[in-house]
C-alpha cells in the first residue's frame, strides 16, 4: 500500500519538477535574451557615439577655429579634388585675399578687436559666394575663395567689391573698425596644380596690394 501511495504521488511530483525546470529554464533564456538585447543596444549606442566623435574630430581638423571657414589644409584638399573632377572645358577662378592695414587694427585696438574684424570679414565672404564655391581662412588676415564654373574675372572682381562694401556697412552698424581686402585671381582648369595656381594668384595679389585700398588684379 505504501508503494502504491508513493507511486500515486511520485508521478505528479516528477511532473511538477519537470514543469519547474522548464519554467526556470525558460526564464533563464528570457533573461539571457534580454541581457543580449541590452548588450546589443549598448554596443550600438557606443558605436554611434564613436562615429559622432570621429565625425566631430574630422570636422574640427578641417575647420578654422576663429571663423568657421575651411582651414588651409582642407581648402587645398578640396581644391585639388575640384581640379581632378573638372570637365575638360570647365573653368574656375582661385582668388587669394589679404586684408589692408590689418596690422593697424591690432596695434590700435588690440588683438581681440582684430579677431572680431577677422570674423566679420569671414562672415561677409561666406555671405557673398554660392554653396558650390569654396572659402577658406588661410592664416592671419589671409583668405582664399574658389569660384566654380566661370572664367570671367569681372565675376571675381564683383565678388570682392561686394565683400568690401558689406564689410564697411556692417562694421559701421556694429560700431567697430573696418578694413578693406585686396585680391589676386587666376583662372583654373582641369589638371592644374594648386601650388602653381596659388603662386600665380599671389603674384596678382601683390600687384593689387599696391593701393592698399581694396585693389583687384588677375594673372593671365
Amino acid at each position: 500500500m505504501l508503494t502504491s501511495t508513493l507511486g500515486y504521488w511520485l508521478v505528479p511530483l516528477l511532473l511538477l519538477e519537470l514543469l519547474l525546470i522548464y519554467v526556470f529554464s525558460r526564464n533563464s533564456r528570457e533573461m539571457k535574451n534580454r541581457e543580449l538585447k541590452s548588450a546589443y543596444i549598448e554596443l550600438g549606442q557606443t558605436q554611434k557615439r564613436l562615429e559622432l566623435a570621429l565625425n566631430a574630430a574630422q570636422k574640427a581638423a578641417a575647420i578654422d577655429d576663429l571663423t568657421g571657414l575651411m582651414n588651409f589644409k582642407s581648402f587645398r584638399s578640396q581644391m585639388e579634388s575640384c581640379l581632378e573632377q573638372m570637365e575638360d572645358e570647365e573653368r574656375g577662378i582661385l582668388i587669394m585675399i589679404d586684408g589692408d592695414h590689418f596690422k593697424h587694427i591690432n596695434d590700435r585696438y588690440g588683438h581681440s578687436m582684430g579677431d572680431e574684424v577677422i570674423k566679420l570679414t569671414a562672415q561677409m565672404i561666406i555671405g557673398r559666394i554660392r554653396t558650390v564655391d569654396l572659402a577658406s581662412r588661410l592664416h592671419g588676415d589671409e583668405f582664399a575663395i574658389f569660384v566654380s564654373n566661370t572664367a570671367d574675372y569681372t565675376v571675381a572682381r564683383g565678388i570682392i567689391g561686394d565683400i568690401n562694401h558689406s564689410i564697411a556697412k556692417e562694421a559701421k552698424r556694429r560700431n567697430m573698425p573696418s578694413i578693406t581686402i585686396s585680391a589676386g585671381a587666376v583662372v583654373a582648369k582641369r589638371g592644374d596644380s594648386y601650388a602653381a595656381l596659388a603662386k600665380a594668384a599671389d603674384t596678382a595679389l601683390y600687384s593689387a596690394k599696391e593701393t592698399h585700398n581694396g585693389g583687384f588684379a588677375y594673372n593671365g
